[in-house]
């Protein structure tokens, strides 16, 4: 199982070097891109779906500014939270370009994982990370780093996603009068752990 892991990253990663080395010989950049990027959007949907059709106790735990409230929520407010996830797609035409993927083994936590990052700052999604299961393909986490910036504040949101579990969005955001409020809202529909 271990050897069929390793076989997919080096798969992976022998295509893109390929690929990269005979557009790069070709000279001809007016090529069509062709990398395909792991679909985050489509996963959380399918995730949001399965929450959507299966009759889940769906709870919010959400600590503001140091405050607990905990709250059973229905589909619609699951739904309405959730969309943070969804928007913007990183694999939209226009913002793909932007992004450099990288894909390495952690032994120690016996996983890939495949990160996406930018160096634009303006671009609203700055990173996204999927943790895969030693098989390559089994989604253990996906996370993501956003950056949004507003006519009199600014937010960093840090997103986490367990599949089939929760999902976790906290939100620091900084006004221009250098007040701060973080708050962070953790939504469950089947506790595990």
């Amino acid at each position: 199982m271990k050897s069929a892991g390793f076989f997919f990253l080096i798969s992976i990663v022998f295509y893109f070097g390929c690929r990269n080395s005979n557009n790069s010989s070709n000279g001809n950049n007016s090529q069509a891109d062709t990398t395909r990027f792991f679909q985050v959007t489509r996963f959380i949907k399918n995730e949001i779906e399965e929450v959507n059709k299966t009759p889940y106790y769906i709870y919010k735990l959400e600590v503001n500014n140091g405050k607990v409230d905990s709250t059973p929520i229905n589909t619609a407010i699951f739904n309405q939270i959730s969309t943070a996830f969804l928007h913007p797609d990183f694999n939209d035409e226009s913002l793909k370009p932007k992004y450099k993927e990288n894909i390495f083994e952690d032994q120690t936590t016996k996983s890939f994982t495949i990160s996406y990052s930018t160096l634009d700052k303006n671009i609203e999604i700055q990173n996204v990370e999927i943790l895969l299961k030693e098989d390559g393909q089994t989604v253990k986490r996906v996370f993501m780093r956003k950056f949004l910036n507003y006519s009199d504040s600014s937010a960093i949101e840090q997103l986490s996603w367990k599949p089939g579990e929760r999902f976790q969005i906290n939100r620091s955001v900084q006004k221009a009068d250098n007040t701060e409020s973080i708050r962070q809202t953790t939504v469950v529909w089947d506790q595990k752990s």
